[in-house]
C-alpha cells in the first residue's frame, strides 16, 4: 500500500505541476483579453464614443500594452513550468490594474479585484496572499497618483461628510458654498485605501477559504479514483478501468495497438516456492511492462497473471518493440533473480472502432505465442 501510496503523491504532484502551467497560460491568455478590453475602450473614446479625456486613456492603453510585453514573451518562447512565472505575471497584473487606476481613477476601481480572482485558479492560499499584498501597494500608490495627476474623483476634495440633502439645503441662489479639502492624502489614505484594504481582505478570505475547500475536495476525488481504477498489488490499471476504456475511450481513437501478457508457470512457482513468491514475479513482470508505459500507452491487469497494454496512435513496430523491451529485463532479471520469470505476448494494430476485435487478435496470438513456449520446454 505505501508504494501504491508513492506512486499516487507522484503522479498527483506531476498533475499540480501540469495544472500550474495551464494557470499561467489562462493568465497569458487573460491579458491578451485584458489589453483588448482597454484597447475598445480606448478606440471608443477616440471615435467620441466615451466622454472621458482622450489623452488620459490613451496614455493609460499604451502604457498597458508595454507593461504586458514581456506577458507576451513568456506566452510564446518561456518554459512555463517555472515556478516564479505565477508570481511575475500576477505582479504585472497588479502592476497594469494600478496603473490604469492612477489614470483613469474612479472609472476603473473594480480592476482591484481581477488580481484576485486570476490568483485564484493556482489553488495556493499563499498566492492569494502575495497577490493581496501586492495589489494592496498597487491600490496606494494608483488611488495617491490618481488623485493628482489621473481624471480627478471631485468627491475626494470636498472636505464634507454630509447626504445629499444637506447640500441642497445649503444652496443659496443656486450656489453652494462648500469648503476644500486642504489635505486629500490623508482622505486618501482613510477613506479610500482602508476600507478597500478590508474588502479586498475579506476577498481574499473568501477566496483562501475557497481554494482549500476545493484542493481538498478535488485532492480526495484523485484519490478516491486512483485506488477505484488501480491494482493495489502491481500499481497498474484494474479490470474495471480497462473494460471503461475499451467501451467508453478507443473507440474514439483513430489507431491503437494493443499488446497483451501472460505468465507461463505461475501454477508452478506457487505450488512450489509459495503464493509469495508467485506474487513477487506477478508483481515484478507489471514493473517491467509499466517501464514501457506513457501518456499514450496505458497498462491493465485483467487477470491474476495477465496484462494488456494499449498504445494510442502508435508507430510501426511499436508493439514489437514493447515486447522486446521486456523480454530484455525479463532476460537480465533471470541472471540474477530470485525465480525465473517467462511470459507469452502477443499483439495487434488497428482501428480504435475496432477495439475488441483488436484485442481478440493480440489475445490469440498470445496464447499461439504461449502454445509454442510450452513445446520448446517439453
Amino acid at each position: 500500500m505505501t508504494n501504491q501510496i508513492d506512486n499516487f503523491i507522484v503522479q498527483y504532484e506531476q498533475e499540480l505541476t501540469a495544472q500550474e502551467i495551464s494557470a499561467n497560460k489562462r493568465i497569458l491568455n487573460g491579458f491578451v483579453w485584458f489589453l483588448g478590453a482597454v484597447a475598445l475602450v480606448w478606440a471608443l473614446t477616440i471615435v467620441g464614443f466615451f466622454n472621458v479625456d482622450k489623452n488620459m486613456v490613451t496614455i493609460a492603453f499604451f502604457i498597458s500594452f508595454f507593461l504586458f510585453l514581456p506577458a507576451f514573451f513568456l506566452m510564446f518562447r518561456g518554459d512555463l513550468s517555472k515556478g516564479w512565472i505565477k508570481y511575475f505575471l500576477l505582479t504585472l497584473l497588479c502592476i497594469v490594474c494600478g496603473v490604469i487606476i492612477s489614470i483613469l481613477s474612479f472609472h476603473a476601481t473594480l480592476l482591484f479585484v481581477f488580481p484576485l480572482l486570476y490568483a485564484i485558479q493556482y489553488r495556493e492560499k499563499r498566492i492569494i496572499w502575495f497577490t493581496y499584498s501586492i495589489n494592496l501597494l498597487t491600490v496606494t500608490a494608483g488611488m495617491l497618483i490618481g488623485f493628482y495627476y489621473g481624471l480627478c474623483d471631485l468627491n475626494l476634495l470636498l472636505e464634507s461628510r454630509y447626504t445629499r440633502s444637506h447640500y441642497l439645503a445649503s444652496m443659496a441662489d443656486n450656489i453652494l458654498y462648500i469648503t476644500f479639502n486642504e489635505n486629500p492624502t490623508y482622505v486618501i489614505l482613510v477613506f479610500a485605501i482602508i476600507p478597500t484594504a478590508i474588502i479586498l481582505f475579506i476577498l481574499a478570505v473568501m477566496l483562501q477559504y475557497t481554494v482549500l475547500s476545493n484542493t481538498r475536495d478535488a485532492l480526495r476525488i484523485a484519490q478516491l479514483t486512483y485506488y477505484k481504477d488501480t491494482d493495489t498489488n502491481t500499481k497498474v490499471f484494474n479490470k474495471n478501468k480497462y473494460e471503461e476504456m475499451i467501451t467508453k475511450y478507443y473507440p474514439g481513437v483513430d489507431r491503437l495497438a494493443v499488446v497483451f501478457f501472460d505468465l507461463n508457470n505461475l501454477k508452478k512457482v506457487n505450488d512450489e516456492l509459495g503464493h509469495a513468491m508467485g506474487d513477487y514475479i506477478i508483481e515484478k513482470l507489471a514493473s517491467f511492462i509499466r517501464k514501457q508505459a506513457d501518456v499514450s500507452r496505458r497498462v491493465y491487469r485483467i487477470g491474476g497473471d495477465e496484462f494488456v497494454m494499449v498504445a494510442e496512435s502508435p508507430s510501426p513496430g511499436d508493439a514489437e518493440l514493447i515486447i522486446a523491451n521486456v523480454k530484455e529485463a525479463i532476460s537480465v532479471h533471470n541472471q540474477n533473480g530470485p525465480v525465473a520469470i517467462s511470459t507469452a505476448a502477443g499483439f495487434a494494430y488497428g482501428k480504435g472502432t475496432d477495439i475488441l476485435e483488436v484485442v481478440k487478435e493480440a489475445d490469440e496470438r498470445m496464447y499461439e505465442n504461449k502454445k509454442f513456449i510450452k513445446e520448446q520446454e517439453q
